[in-house]
């Protein structure tokens, strides 16, 4: 066994995520009891955003330039069909190739948001330490393995419609009390399932699993007997998330009114709306992209924090 500075970073980083080993009847799927600490998650999302900002917004931005590349290569080839379309007896034809490629674009716009959710998530991660190619090389090793889960869970969404269909059918016969216990029972179910399942992007990301199957699985595995937190700290961090938006739309909005009460005419009013407009925008746009990042820390954390001490341990050992 290795030591080495990671002997003192691990403790720390254990005690950070809340964790508490002993043995209980739930744990992880190594056997090691674990105790989720929400305040410990939420207080280590935030914690894991400021140490790792830097290469969070490195992945971001290299991201965010693919995704432009990808634009104007849309915009190209959509103009160069339509300026061939027009000497063509049957500019139809071409159409259909303008929409397919509006079709490719989409999905390779698709693959580049999930690779950027994976490696955002793999970066914030307090399991390793990963350097910025690390993450993007992550990113893009878990796209298929993204695709095709996205492709089982479609198909699992479909079976499940019809199967709610029919099962609520028979619920309803009972009468209105059939129907509205249908429907929160649905609601619970979907809540329980949800949080089951909250650790596929991370188990695939971070573990490096390939298989979509063995990711739901191990997601399962993993939130065994912490359902209740799970939902508690998902629900908390989604409050904090919508306060934050909320408190720049007050503080947005008030600026606007009093500025244009402030500014002499209508010329000057308009004027100072436009540029706290332009404020507004700006600060919308920071808070996306500093909302993307925290939201992958959390993934992250909570992943961290089911895992077990092993995990981040060995990482550092």
């Amino acid at each position: 066994m290795k030591c080495g500075k990671g002997a003192l970073v691990a403790p720390f980083l254990l005690r950070a995520s809340g964790f508490r080993g002993r043995t209980v009847a739930h744990g992880n799927d190594r056997g090691i009891a674990v105790s989720l600490s929400i305040s410990g998650i939420i207080s280590q999302t935030f914690s894991m955003t400021m140490q790792r900002i830097g290469s969070l917004l490195g992945v971001w931005a290299v991201y965010f330039g693919l995704q432009l590349l990808l634009v104007f290569l849309m915009f190209g080839v959509m103009g160069g069909t339509f300026m061939m379309a027009a000497g063509m007896e049957s500019p139809l034809a071409m159409g259909a190739g303008a929409i397919l490629t509006m079709i490719l674009v989409y999905v390779a716009y698709l693959l580049l948001y999930m690779a950027q959710t994976a490696s955002l998530v793999h970066n914030a991660s307090p399991v390793h330490d990963p350097s910025l190619g690390d993450s993007i090389t992550a990113g893009f090793r878990a796209m298929p393995t993204l695709l095709g889960l996205a492709l089982l869970l479609f198909v699992a969404y479909i079976v499940a419609l019809f199967a709610i269909g029919i099962v609520g059918a028979i619920f309803s016969l009972a009468g209105d009390a059939g129907s509205v216990l249908f429907l929160i029972a649905v609601f619970l179910g979907m809540i329980y399932i949800s949080c089951r399942l909250a650790l596929m992007l991370p188990v695939i990301a971070v573990d490096g699993v390939g298989n979509p199957i063995t990711a739901i699985k191990r997601s399962w595995s993993l939130t065994s007997g912490h359902v209740g937190k799970i939902f508690v700290v998902i629900l908390l961090f989604a409050v904090i998330v919508t306060l934050a938006f909320l408190a720049l739309f007050a503080l947005m909005g008030g600026s606007m009114m009093g500025l244009a009460g402030s500014a002499a005419g209508m010329d000057a009013a308009g004027a100072s709306i436009g540029a706290a407009m332009i404020v507004f925008f700006i600060g919308f746009l920071l808070l996306m992209i500093l909302m993307a990042l925290v939201s992958a820390a959390f993934m992250a954390v909570l992943h961290s924090s089911l895992v077990g001490p092993e995990a981040v341990a060995e990482t550092f050992a």
